[in-house]
């Protein structure tokens, strides 16, 4: 997950990624990098950041956790939660490295 940061996604706005059940290789969807933000109040010990992304009605995914893959990051296991029956977010928050 070391690729999956704000900047590598800030870049990768308008990108496909492939969205995989976390324990299979069949894909089961594919969503569009719509935007990328970072709370109005950077935390000193915390990264932060938001995606969202759009897909097709007929490939909605329920929340949990799925493996996506992009040129951009590779591969990384993350927690997707739909808002809509095409649009989802990834929220990330980890301690930032020392």
């Amino acid at each position: 997950m070391e690729k999956f940061t704000y900047d590598t996604l800030q870049q990768a706005i308008g990108k496909d990624v492939q969205v995989f059940e976390p324990d299979s290789d069949k894909q089961i969807a594919e969503l569009k990098i719509t935007k990328v933000t970072r709370p109005d109040k950077e935390d000193e010990e915390f990264e932060s950041f938001s995606v969202l992304l759009l897909g097709k009605e007929e490939e909605h995914c329920g929340q949990g956790n799925y493996k996506l893959k992009s040129d951009a990051f590779g591969e990384a296991i993350l927690f997707m939660c739909p808002h809509a029956v095409d649009k989802y977010q990834i929220v990330i928050s980890r301690k930032k490295s020392e």
